[in-house]
């Protein structure tokens, strides 16, 4: 990567400009699998240094536990952190596979979200190749300072992990938007109205569905009286 590059990815507007207009399909491949690397390494960190009973009931409990007592009462909470203990092998491998996520669903969402505001006749590869490239930029600070710090805790070093996370999931935002602009000829309310339906129909709706379906298990089990 040459120096201008490098100074590419401190502004968004220009990484998307370079991506789309210089990315190719090998190297996004190859860029991904680089970023699987890290995310697998982070995984692999978060499998073996975190303890879902600790993390719910120990000393370092966490508030959102102390909050579902209060809310819901212990046994209740109890079920919640159970289903939690049988579903964290599954976060684990998806945190695992987040490049991907990133990368496929996450340029299909937008792809499909132009077409909804009726924008035609844009090819779907340079997005696919700008996901790639982004991906690879937020997964690699994100693991190494996962891998440094620790995943999860209320620690100082957790805490700047937490940070490190956050500030490249904002970067990754701000590319991916820019990356509208540029690759779909639009900008102001139909560029913001594009990146909203990419982010909510195809990202957030499915994991409130989700979060939904465990409430109200939850609420179904204490009607029927099984706890």
């Amino acid at each position: 990567m040459t120096r201008e590059q490098l100074l590419a990815l401190r502004w968004p507007a220009r990484f998307a400009a370079w991506a789309l207009g210089s990315g190719t399909f090998g190297r996004a491949l190859a860029a991904v699998a680089l970023a699987m690397v890290f995310s697998i390494l982070g995984a692999y960190r978060l499998g073996n240094t975190v303890n879902v009973e600790d993390f719910a009931f120990g000393p370092s409990r966490n508030v959102t536990i102390d909050a579902l007592i209060s809310a819901i009462g212990v046994e209740r909470t109890a079920v919640l952190v159970y289903m939690m203990q049988r579903s964290f092998a599954a976060l684990v491998v998806a945190s695992a596979l987040t490049p991907i996520f990133f990368w496929l669903l996450g340029s299909s969402a937008m792809h499909a979200a132009a077409r909804i505001r009726g924008v035609r006749g844009r090819a779907y590869l340079p997005m696919l190749v700008l996901f790639a490239y982004a991906a690879l930029v937020y997964q690699a600070p994100t693991s190494v300072a996962a891998l440094a710090f620790g995943p999860l805790g209320e620690g100082a070093g957790s805490q700047l992990a937490n940070a490190v996370s956050l500030a490249m999931l904002a970067w990754f935002a701000f590319v991916v938007y820019r990356g509208i602009e540029q690759h779909y000829g639009v900008s102001g309310e139909r560029a913001m109205s594009i990146f909203v339906i990419g982010g909510l129909v195809f990202y957030l709706l499915p994991f409130l569905l989700i979060i939904g379906a465990l409430v109200a298990l939850v609420v179904t089990a204490a009607l029927l009286q099984y706890f």
